[in-house]
This record gives structure tokens, C-alpha cells and sequence, in this order.
């Protein structure tokens, strides 16, 4: 069995989860099979010439011409496909089918129906305007990608051309990340025989023994991660109650201004490895993105941390925490009764536990170990 993995990167002043995953999965996957056996394209944003971008966003022959040139040339059977967009274009896609492999595309974010990808628009909220239009121009209008109205003018125009098109009719079986995502796009209209649940991995930590003191949130400043409201809840809290944020961002200079107290520290950006360190010596981790997020990879490191995590009960944070027993799960005007019971909570060493006992669920060799079964049996039919 050959593999080929395809990945837009983005740009490397912000690299994205997806990147992160998809770095873990090819080396786990060359561990397992062996270097010879498995190819990488990979392409980034770093190199988007914005005026060209504007011609090739539709189908780029060039990498057409490539990938079903290497998937023709080294008998490939699998082709697995990250992100596309904008730079790989669907053609890559059409490639992979035309050059005879079976075709499978992660669905790490919403983009095949919403161009922001996450089905939310600041100062609204949780936002599916788009999803049962064939041409709708919310997207256009709210300026739903980067904020710009000619960038989602042109995203909006290519996403109906691909459709038009057909062209996504050409990919054989979606890896979803969670059950809630894979409920949410058959709401969406895909099919279910074409879904398969296959979550992200990581490599487990081991658990962080000292003692664990405050609260931290990891990820980009920005007001669908939920920072806004969480800093609103924590100038509620006295100084018992410290909060280190992790991340940058656009918000963060003006943030920082805003909430000067004490208890509130700004780190900006760190190194992974800075960030788990944190991560690991943190109470609690706390995640209050406001959008459908398709995974949470943040839960997940902070649970092999032994870190358990306060969340929004939004999306995907049910198929992971556990209300009372890795961590707490409320609704937004619960958070801050949440956080005020976290803080002494008598259970708190089995919470703890419980958490890394759920990391082991997505450890990286049970999880590729699933993944090439997944590879053989869509060989197979």
C-alpha cells in the first residue's frame, strides 16, 4: 500500500492545528510503513502572490499536472488530502481520481460549506446563513473571509465554481474528527456511507506531578476563540482566581489595555514546548471558543498533562470532557459559577487522573494503528 499526504500549510507567522496534525501524521505514518512508501506534497501560504492567486484560485493545473504525475508514476493507492485551500485548489482532488487512487479528505475545518471555515461571524455568533444556499451572498457581504471584501468576493465565487463543477464528487470517504462533527455534516448534506470517524493524535506527556496552581488559554486572540467573554468573566473574580493567555493575535494589544489587573497575565505567543510546560503546571485549562470546533486539540494536550479542562458546552467539547469527572462543561452564563466551583474542588486529584486516562483514548499508535486498518479495508472494497 502507497500513501500520498497533500497539505496547504499556513502561513508560518501562524501555524494552525491542522499543520501541527498533519506534521504528527506523517511521521507516525513513516514509522509505520516505511519511507518508501509513503510521498508528501505539501505547499504554503507563505508563498500566496495575491494577484495570481485571483486566476489559479479556481483550478491550479499545475499542481494537477504534478500530483497525478506522481500518483500515476509511483502506482500510488491512497490519496489522503488536509487542506486545499487556497493555494492546492480542488484539483488536487480531481488528480489523485484521475490518476487512479481512492480518494480521502480530513474535514479539519467547515470551509466546503462556509469560506470562513467555522461557521461563525463576529458580533452574531454561530452562523449557517450559507449552508442551504447554492449562492448565497452572506459571505460577501459580512466579509466573512479575512475580513475583506474583495478576498471573499473572489473565496465565495470559487467555492460556487467548484460546486458547479462537481469537483468534490471526485473524493471517496471524509475523515471526521469527532461524533459531533460527523452529526453536523450530515446535517450539512454529506452523505453518511462517505464519512469515517478517525480523530487527531498526539504524543501523551507524562503527567505533571508538582502542584498545579491557576488557569490558562491557549489560542489566537480573536473573538470566535471566546477570549472576550472569558475576560469578561475573570474581571468578575477576585485575585484568587489567576489567568495566564497564551497566544496573539489581533486583539491583543487592545486586550492587554483593557485588562491590566493583576490576575490576568498575557504571555503572547509561545513555543509548543513553552506551551505545554504551562499547560502542564496550570489547575485548570480553559477552552471557550464560541464556533463549532471540529476537534480541540488543546483538551487533549491539556488531558495528557493531566490538566483538566473548563469548557463551553459548544460543538465537540462534550466528546471530550466530562462534567465532574475530567474537568467541567457549562453554558456560557454558567462560567463563572463554574470557575468559582473549580477552584477548591475536593475531587480535584481524580479529575486530574480521569483526564489522562481520556488522552490514552487518542494516543499515536492506537489512533495510526486505526488509521492504516481504515487505509487497507477502503482498499479492500
Amino acid at each position: 500500500m502507497k500513501l500520498l499526504l497533500i497539505h496547504n500549510k499556513y502561513q508560518s507567522s501562524n501555524i494552525g492545528g491542522e499543520d501541527i496534525v498533519f506534521e504528527n501524521e506523517v511521521n507516525l505514518l513513516q514509522k509505520k510503513l516505511g519511507i518508501d512508501k509513503l510521498f508528501i506534497y505539501e505547499v504554503s501560504n507563505d508563498d500566496i502572490k495575491k494577484f495570481k492567486l485571483i486566476f489559479e484560485i479556481w483550478f491550479s493545473f499545475k499542481h494537477y499536472r504534478t500530483i497525478k504525475k506522481i500518483v500515476k508514476s509511483n502506482k500510488i493507492d491512497i490519496v489522503h488530502i488536509h487542506n486545499f485551500f487556497p493555494l492546492l485548489t480542488p484539483s488536487v482532488f480531481k488528480a489523485a481520481k484521475d490518476g487512479g487512487a481512492k480518494v480521502i479528505h480530513t474535514l479539519h475545518n467547515y470551509r466546503l460549506w462556509c469560506i470562513s471555515g467555522i461557521l461563525y461571524r463576529d458580533g452574531y455568533g454561530i452562523c449557517e446563513q450559507c449552508v442551504n444556499q447554492k449562492f448565497s451572498l452572506a459571505g460577501i457581504k459580512h466579509q466573512c473571509y479575512r475580513k475583506s471584501l474583495l478576498q471573499s468576493l473572489v473565496a465565495q465565487a470559487s467555492f460556487w465554481f467548484y460546486r458547479i463543477t462537481k469537483i468534490f464528487d471526485t473524493i471517496d470517504y471524509f475523515f471526521v474528527l469527532t461524533r459531533f462533527q460527523k452529526e453536523k455534516v450530515k446535517s450539512l448534506g454529506l452523505r453518511e456511507s462517505k464519512i469515517i470517524l478517525k480523530p487527531n493524535s498526539l504524543t501523551l506527556n507524562s503527567p505533571f506531578s508538582s502542584s498545579k496552581d491557576g488557569y490558562i488559554f491557549v489560542g489566537r486572540l480573536e473573538e470566535s476563540k471566546g477570549i472576550i467573554e472569558l475576560l469578561k468573566v475573570w474581571k468578575q473574580l477576585d485575585a484568587r482566581y489567576k489567568l495566564t493567555i497564551i497566544g496573539s493575535g489581533e486583539l491583543l494589544e487592545s486586550l492587554k489595555k483593557q485588562y491590566s489587573q493583576e490576575n490576568i497575565m498575557f504571555s503572547g505567543k509561545c513555543s509548543r514546548a513553552e506551551t505545554l510546560h504551562n499547560i502542564a503546571s496550570a489547575k485548570y485549562l480553559i477552552q471557550p471558543s464560541l464556533w463549532y470546533e471540529t476537534f480541540g486539540l488543546t483538551i487533549i494536550e491539556a488531558f495528557s498533562c493531566a490538566t483538566p479542562v473548563v469548557g463551553l458546552n459548544i460543538g465537540t467539547r462534550k466528546d471530550f470532557i466530562e462534567h465532574g469527572v475530567n474537568g467541567f462543561i457549562c453554558n456560557l452564563n454558567e462560567l463563572k459559577v463554574t470557575i468559582e466551583q473549580s477552584l477548591s474542588y475536593e475531587a480535584y486529584e481524580l479529575l486530574c487522573k480521569n483526564a489522562f486516562l481520556k488522552a490514552k483514548e487518542f494516543d499515536n499508535d492506537a489512533v495510526i494503528t486505526k488509521q492504516i486498518e481504515i487505509y487497507k479495508s477502503i482498499l479492500e472494497k
